[in-house]
């Protein structure tokens, strides 16, 4: 039975590896890749969008903040911290942001005109926003960098890499590809570590989907994403990210098991280059990270 075993699990990594051979071959982009900064001293504080953000904010105002610099991602431009904090970095990982109109429900496009309309209105300070390669062909995403000199785009490979640890070591180095980018923190850390950050620090990373889950009376999935933004005012909505469909409650579990299961990689990767990522969030149900809290970080 071992032995089966054994094949089996060399099979299917053989079987991973070979697809994400081709999904390099024909997704990724080998020039204008994000850099190594190997001289990088800083530390960085990626701000994630869960509930428990708020009060790590709270702490975090009161703490010096020693040689960091800050990531923010997502929706954060549209709320009061944005240009309170003034972060360094910006990530927004979401293919509906860089999807044309025709492909999105009236729910992205809106988010999407949201978002664009506070980076553009609001930032007045150098910000580093990373993107997906696929936002070289947005018309909205290139019409709003052209609009603000302090928006400085750097572009990422969002295909999946998957197989032979040795393999997946070799395509993360190379940013060819990254643990399937499910969740914005996935391509958050893996940036963070190819800008030659050594210590990474999150918050706000509550991840609490799963006691959020229900199906209604009509067999629709739900899912109740709360965020500090938004926690009073959101409600059990269903996952829009297909074109034709919601998503089915099987994909939205399996969505999480790999946004999970990618932690792991990234922590073993870290070790590998040397960085340590640390998850200094109130409430988390990440498990790949040691847990300090923030001010046994920052201080």
């Amino acid at each position: 039975m071992r032995i089966l075993i054994l094949i089996q699990e060399f099979l299917v990594h053989l079987s991973q590896t070979f697809i994400s051979c081709l999904r390099i071959l024909i997704q990724s982009k080998f020039q204008g890749i994000l850099k190594i900064n190997k001289q990088q001293v800083n530390r960085l504080l990626i701000l994630g969008n869960g509930p428990s953000l708020k009060k790590s904010l709270e702490k975090f105002e009161k703490l010096p903040k020693t040689n960091l610099d800050l990531m923010a991602v997502n929706a954060f431009a549209t709320t009061i911290y944005y240009k309170k904090l003034k972060p360094k970095y910006y990530i927004i990982n979401a293919v509906t942001y860089f999807q044309k109109d025709d492909e999105m429900s009236p729910f992205y496009i809106e988010l999407r005109k949201t978002l664009f309309e506070h980076l553009l209105e609001v930032t007045q300070w150098d910000l580093y926003l990373m993107v997906p390669f696929r936002a070289k062909k947005s018309k909205e995403f290139q019409e709003l960098i052209s609009q603000n000199k302090h928006l400085h785009p750097i572009y990422f490979n969002q295909t999946p890499g998957e197989g032979f640890q040795s393999f997946t070591q070799l395509a993360y180095r190379m940013a060819w590809a990254i643990p399937r980018p499910h969740n914005v923190l996935i391509p958050a850390l893996m940036n963070s570590l190819y800008l030659g950050f050594k210590e990474i620090i999150i918050i706000g990373a509550d991840h609490s989907w799963l006691s959020e889950i229900s199906v209604n009376e009509k067999n629709e999935a739900l899912v109740h994403q709360k965020h500090y933004y938004d926690e009073q005012s959101s409600r059990p909505e269903k996952v829009q990210d297909y074109i034709t469909r919601p998503r089915r409650l099987h994909e939205i579990l399996h969505k999480y098991y790999l946004s999970f299961q990618g932690y792991w990689d990234i922590e073993q990767y870290s070790r590998k280059r040397g960085a340590t990522i640390y998850n200094s969030s109130e409430i988390s149900l990440i498990d790949a990270f040691e847990r300090k809290s923030l001010e046994e970080i920052t201080i």
